[in-house]
């Protein structure tokens, strides 16, 4: 069996596809061509907000709160934690603290301040395992 590598814009889209198929739009609604915002609802009637970076400038990401997520952690996925504990640090350069998240989430109030977790996408199958995992807590 061989593998094709899909381009960025393809893989986004093939993403979006399964949001759209899983899931509804967010009461916040998608930002225009930076990002998606979604709430799946899992099997227990958890409602579960998702942002997905669909800009063309970045990787494709999707964003979920952690404890969601800890499973999903021991997957082959990349992943970094974003600890609401770390919102609104000061540079040291004495500025005014900044987000130091994407800016999608601010106007998502289940994930705005929350423990997040950034999947970075190399594949639709990586976004199939996470919505499939998702979908049945």
């Amino acid at each position: 069996m061989t593998s094709v590598m899909m381009s960025r814009e393809e893989l986004k889209a093939a993403c979006l596809a399964l949001l759209d198929s899983m899931a509804v739009e967010h009461p916040a609604g998608h930002q225009g061509k930076l990002a998606a915002r979604y709430l799946l609802r899992s099997a227990s009637g958890e409602r579960i907000g998702l942002m997905f970076e669909k800009s063309e400038e970045t990787k494709c990401c999707l964003w979920v709160e952690r404890r969601f997520a800890r499973d999903l952690m021991d997957e082959d996925i990349e992943f970094r934690l974003y600890l609401a504990s770390s919102l609104y640090q000061t540079p040291e350069d004495g500025k005014k603290p900044f987000y130091g998240r994407h800016a999608a989430l601010k106007s998502m109030r289940d994930l705005a301040h929350a423990d997040l977790v950034r999947f970075t996408l190399t594949s639709s199958a990586q976004m199939r395992v996470i919505l499939d995992h998702l979908a049945k807590l």
